[in-house]
Protein backbone atom coordinates (compact mmCIF):
# COMPACT_ATOMS: atom_id res chain seq x y z
CA UNK A 1 0.00 0.00 0.00
CA UNK A 2 0.96 3.59 -0.42
CA UNK A 3 3.69 2.71 -2.56
CA UNK A 4 6.10 1.37 -0.16
CA UNK A 5 7.54 -1.69 0.96
CA UNK A 6 7.76 -0.41 4.39
CA UNK A 7 5.26 -1.70 7.10
CA UNK A 8 5.78 0.86 9.44
CA UNK A 9 4.12 3.21 7.07
CA UNK A 10 1.24 1.32 6.30
CA UNK A 11 0.17 1.17 10.13
CA UNK A 12 1.15 4.76 11.49
CA UNK A 13 -1.11 5.28 7.81
CA UNK A 14 -3.37 3.00 9.24
CA UNK A 15 -3.17 4.22 12.80
CA UNK A 16 -4.22 7.97 11.75
CA UNK A 17 -6.98 6.12 9.08
CA UNK A 18 -8.83 4.72 12.51
CA UNK A 19 -9.02 7.67 14.38
CA UNK A 20 -9.85 10.07 11.82
CA UNK A 21 -12.69 7.54 10.98
CA UNK A 22 -13.98 7.23 14.61
CA UNK A 23 -14.34 10.87 15.08
CA UNK A 24 -15.79 11.32 11.46
CA UNK A 25 -18.56 8.77 12.45
CA UNK A 26 -19.22 10.26 15.87
CA UNK A 27 -18.93 13.87 14.92
CA UNK A 28 -21.45 13.31 11.82
CA UNK A 29 -23.87 10.88 12.80
CA UNK A 30 -23.73 10.87 17.15
CA UNK A 31 -22.20 13.62 18.42
CA UNK A 32 -24.15 13.29 21.34
CA UNK A 33 -21.13 11.03 22.23
CA UNK A 34 -18.48 13.40 22.21
CA UNK A 35 -20.82 16.26 23.64
CA UNK A 36 -21.77 14.35 26.60
CA UNK A 37 -17.73 13.42 27.25
CA UNK A 38 -17.06 16.85 27.93
CA UNK A 39 -20.30 18.68 29.36
CA UNK A 40 -23.64 17.92 30.75
CA UNK A 41 -25.62 18.97 27.29
CA UNK A 42 -29.07 19.66 29.04
CA UNK A 43 -27.11 22.47 30.47
CA UNK A 44 -26.14 24.00 27.44
CA UNK A 45 -29.06 25.93 25.65
CA UNK A 46 -27.04 26.14 22.15
CA UNK A 47 -26.55 22.42 21.99
CA UNK A 48 -27.97 22.22 18.12
CA UNK A 49 -25.27 25.03 17.52
CA UNK A 50 -22.57 22.38 18.62
CA UNK A 51 -23.34 19.55 17.04
CA UNK A 52 -23.61 22.02 13.36
CA UNK A 53 -19.62 22.98 14.25
CA UNK A 54 -18.97 19.18 15.35
CA UNK A 55 -20.31 18.14 11.84
CA UNK A 56 -18.02 20.32 10.22
CA UNK A 57 -15.34 18.91 11.77
CA UNK A 58 -16.82 15.44 11.11
CA UNK A 59 -16.56 16.41 7.74
CA UNK A 60 -13.05 17.43 7.62
CA UNK A 61 -12.05 13.96 9.26
CA UNK A 62 -14.00 12.45 6.32
CA UNK A 63 -12.30 14.43 4.03
CA UNK A 64 -8.85 12.70 5.43
CA UNK A 65 -10.22 9.35 5.36
CA UNK A 66 -10.87 9.61 1.70
CA UNK A 67 -7.43 11.01 1.09
CA UNK A 68 -5.69 8.25 3.38
CA UNK A 69 -7.68 5.63 1.28
CA UNK A 70 -6.49 7.61 -2.00
CA UNK A 71 -3.03 7.58 -1.43
CA UNK A 72 -3.29 3.60 -0.41
CA UNK A 73 -3.30 2.84 -4.02
CA UNK A 74 -1.47 6.31 -5.64
CA UNK A 75 0.74 7.04 -3.04
CA UNK A 76 1.49 9.26 -0.23
CA UNK A 77 1.11 13.31 -1.48
CA UNK A 78 3.05 16.00 0.40
CA UNK A 79 -0.18 18.27 -0.52
CA UNK A 80 -2.13 15.93 1.47
CA UNK A 81 0.32 16.37 4.66
CA UNK A 82 0.44 19.81 4.35
CA UNK A 83 -3.10 19.76 4.94
CA UNK A 84 -3.81 16.90 7.85
CA UNK A 85 -1.09 17.66 9.53
CA UNK A 86 -1.43 21.42 10.58
CA UNK A 87 -5.56 20.36 11.00
CA UNK A 88 -4.56 17.76 13.39
CA UNK A 89 -1.84 20.43 15.35
CA UNK A 90 -5.11 22.66 15.12
CA UNK A 91 -7.42 20.25 16.26
CA UNK A 92 -4.92 19.36 19.41
CA UNK A 93 -5.15 22.62 20.39
CA UNK A 94 -8.75 22.92 19.87
CA UNK A 95 -9.03 20.25 22.33
CA UNK A 96 -7.40 21.95 25.31
CA UNK A 97 -10.02 23.95 26.82
CA UNK A 98 -12.79 21.41 26.52
CA UNK A 99 -10.40 18.89 28.25
CA UNK A 100 -9.00 21.21 31.01
CA UNK A 101 -13.07 22.03 31.93
CA UNK A 102 -13.98 18.33 32.09
CA UNK A 103 -10.91 16.62 33.02
CA UNK A 104 -11.01 14.36 30.17
CA UNK A 105 -8.11 13.93 27.91
CA UNK A 106 -8.80 11.01 25.49
CA UNK A 107 -9.83 13.85 22.62
CA UNK A 108 -6.49 15.01 22.85
CA UNK A 109 -4.63 12.06 23.15
CA UNK A 110 -6.37 10.23 20.08
CA UNK A 111 -5.65 13.10 18.21
CA UNK A 112 -1.70 13.00 19.02
CA UNK A 113 -1.81 9.54 18.15
CA UNK A 114 -2.88 10.21 14.77
CA UNK A 115 -0.73 13.30 14.26
CA UNK A 116 2.16 10.82 15.55
CA UNK A 117 1.24 8.78 12.92
CA UNK A 118 1.37 11.21 10.18
CA UNK A 119 4.44 12.21 11.13
CA UNK A 120 6.23 8.80 11.42
CA UNK A 121 5.09 7.87 7.25
CA UNK A 122 5.65 11.37 5.97
CA UNK A 123 9.51 10.68 7.96
CA UNK A 124 9.37 7.38 6.34
CA UNK A 125 8.11 8.12 3.04
CA UNK A 126 10.62 8.86 1.32
CA UNK A 127 9.68 12.39 0.27
CA UNK A 128 11.91 15.45 1.18
CA UNK A 129 12.62 15.76 5.02
CA UNK A 130 12.65 19.60 4.98
CA UNK A 131 8.78 20.71 4.21
CA UNK A 132 9.88 24.12 3.33
CA UNK A 133 11.92 22.15 0.49
CA UNK A 134 8.82 22.61 -2.28
CA UNK A 135 10.01 22.16 -6.28
CA UNK A 136 8.87 24.66 -8.09
CA UNK A 137 6.34 23.87 -10.88
CA UNK A 138 6.47 25.74 -14.12
CA UNK A 139 3.12 27.56 -14.06
CA UNK A 140 0.57 28.42 -11.25
CA UNK A 141 -0.72 24.93 -9.87
CA UNK A 142 1.37 22.96 -12.46
CA UNK A 143 -1.21 22.93 -15.00
CA UNK A 144 -1.80 25.04 -18.25
CA UNK A 145 -5.71 23.97 -17.69
CA UNK A 146 -7.36 27.94 -16.99
CA UNK A 147 -10.60 26.29 -15.46
CA UNK A 148 -8.23 24.11 -12.74
CA UNK A 149 -6.20 27.64 -12.21
CA UNK A 150 -8.88 29.53 -11.79
CA UNK A 151 -11.20 26.91 -9.39
CA UNK A 152 -7.96 26.37 -7.39
CA UNK A 153 -7.08 30.43 -6.81
CA UNK A 154 -11.25 30.43 -6.05
CA UNK A 155 -10.16 28.03 -3.37
CA UNK A 156 -7.51 29.80 -2.53
CA UNK A 157 -9.02 32.91 -1.80
CA UNK A 158 -12.12 31.66 -0.75
CA UNK A 159 -10.47 29.72 2.33
CA UNK A 160 -8.34 32.56 2.82
CA UNK A 161 -10.91 35.16 2.99
CA UNK A 162 -12.94 33.12 5.99
CA UNK A 163 -9.69 32.71 7.96
CA UNK A 164 -9.38 37.11 7.70
CA UNK A 165 -12.88 37.30 8.62
CA UNK A 166 -12.42 35.52 12.14
CA UNK A 167 -9.76 37.16 13.43
CA UNK A 168 -11.95 40.49 12.49
CA UNK A 169 -15.00 39.23 13.39
CA UNK A 170 -14.94 35.78 15.07
CA UNK A 171 -18.37 35.89 16.18
CA UNK A 172 -19.86 36.54 12.68
CA UNK A 173 -20.79 33.30 11.81
CA UNK A 174 -22.56 32.82 14.30
CA UNK A 175 -24.43 35.66 14.48
CA UNK A 176 -25.04 36.58 10.99
CA UNK A 177 -26.84 32.44 10.73
CA UNK A 178 -30.41 32.52 12.17
CA UNK A 179 -30.11 28.76 13.16
CA UNK A 180 -27.45 29.71 15.02
CA UNK A 181 -27.31 30.57 18.78
CA UNK A 182 -24.60 32.40 20.66
CA UNK A 183 -22.92 31.48 23.55
CA UNK A 184 -19.45 31.12 24.57
CA UNK A 185 -19.44 27.26 24.08
CA UNK A 186 -20.61 28.16 20.68
CA UNK A 187 -18.16 30.82 20.20
CA UNK A 188 -15.59 28.24 20.67
CA UNK A 189 -16.68 25.53 18.84
CA UNK A 190 -16.79 27.86 15.70
CA UNK A 191 -13.18 27.61 15.46
CA UNK A 192 -13.87 24.56 13.72
CA UNK A 193 -14.41 26.65 10.78
CA UNK A 194 -11.60 28.81 10.62
CA UNK A 195 -9.09 25.87 11.58
CA UNK A 196 -10.45 23.89 8.15
CA UNK A 197 -9.97 26.88 6.32
CA UNK A 198 -6.95 27.56 7.26
CA UNK A 199 -5.23 24.14 6.74
CA UNK A 200 -6.64 24.39 3.06
CA UNK A 201 -4.91 28.40 2.57
CA UNK A 202 -1.68 26.32 3.64
CA UNK A 203 -2.53 23.05 1.49
CA UNK A 204 -3.48 25.18 -1.76
CA UNK A 205 -0.32 27.82 -1.13
CA UNK A 206 1.70 24.37 -1.55
CA UNK A 207 -0.02 23.31 -4.45
CA UNK A 208 0.29 26.74 -6.03
CA UNK A 209 4.04 25.97 -5.85
CA UNK A 210 4.34 22.80 -6.41
CA UNK A 211 1.30 21.62 -8.78
CA UNK A 212 -2.07 20.60 -8.15
CA UNK A 213 -2.75 17.43 -5.95
CA UNK A 214 -5.21 15.06 -7.28
CA UNK A 215 -5.27 13.69 -3.29
CA UNK A 216 -6.91 17.10 -2.25
CA UNK A 217 -9.10 17.37 -4.95
CA UNK A 218 -11.05 13.96 -4.33
CA UNK A 219 -10.47 15.16 -0.11
CA UNK A 220 -12.03 18.88 -1.50
CA UNK A 221 -14.67 16.79 -3.27
CA UNK A 222 -15.84 14.48 -0.20
CA UNK A 223 -15.85 17.52 1.85
CA UNK A 224 -17.69 19.65 -0.33
CA UNK A 225 -19.94 16.32 -0.98
CA UNK A 226 -21.06 16.52 2.95
CA UNK A 227 -21.40 19.99 3.15
CA UNK A 228 -23.58 20.62 0.48
CA UNK A 229 -25.87 17.58 1.51
CA UNK A 230 -26.11 18.90 4.97
CA UNK A 231 -27.25 22.21 3.64
CA UNK A 232 -30.06 20.28 1.58
CA UNK A 233 -31.22 18.41 4.44
CA UNK A 234 -31.35 21.79 6.54
CA UNK A 235 -33.15 23.47 3.64
CA UNK A 236 -35.63 20.55 3.45
CA UNK A 237 -36.27 20.37 6.99
CA UNK A 238 -37.28 24.46 6.83
CA UNK A 239 -39.38 24.30 3.84
CA UNK A 240 -36.61 25.64 1.47
CA UNK A 241 -37.47 29.22 3.60
CA UNK A 242 -34.68 31.65 3.37
CA UNK A 243 -35.66 33.29 6.89
CA UNK A 244 -33.23 31.28 8.62
CA UNK A 245 -30.07 30.39 6.48
CA UNK A 246 -26.95 32.65 6.12
CA UNK A 247 -26.64 33.46 2.44
CA UNK A 248 -22.47 33.78 2.27
CA UNK A 249 -22.23 30.51 4.07
CA UNK A 250 -24.74 28.73 1.36
CA UNK A 251 -22.81 30.26 -1.07
CA UNK A 252 -19.43 29.28 0.09
CA UNK A 253 -20.67 25.44 0.21
CA UNK A 254 -22.02 25.36 -2.79
CA UNK A 255 -19.31 27.14 -4.83
CA UNK A 256 -16.74 24.65 -2.59
CA UNK A 257 -19.12 21.76 -3.92
CA UNK A 258 -19.54 23.03 -8.01
CA UNK A 259 -15.82 24.11 -8.43
CA UNK A 260 -14.52 20.49 -6.56
CA UNK A 261 -16.97 18.54 -8.74
CA UNK A 262 -15.49 20.35 -12.04
CA UNK A 263 -11.82 20.13 -10.94
CA UNK A 264 -12.07 16.31 -10.57
CA UNK A 265 -13.34 15.47 -13.35
CA UNK A 266 -11.15 17.93 -15.17
CA UNK A 267 -8.28 15.86 -13.94
CA UNK A 268 -8.67 12.72 -12.71
CA UNK A 269 -8.10 11.05 -16.16
CA UNK A 270 -4.73 12.12 -15.68
CA UNK A 271 -4.20 11.27 -12.11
Amino acid sequence: MFKTDDRIVDIAMGVSFFIAFMYAAMMIFDPDVLLMRYDDPSTNPDIDTLKVFLFWFGVANAGMITGIIYMGYKGLDRAFFAFAVPFLAFGIYWNITPAQNSGNYAGIIMVSIGLLGLIIARARSGLPRNPFDIPKADSYFGTDDMVTKVLLFLGLIGNAFNVVIYFIRPEGLIEDSPFLIMSAEAQYFSMAMMFISLSWVLTLLYQMRAGYSMTMIVVGLMQSTLMFVGMLNFMIRNNFSGDDGNSLLGLFITTFFVGSVILFFRNQSKA
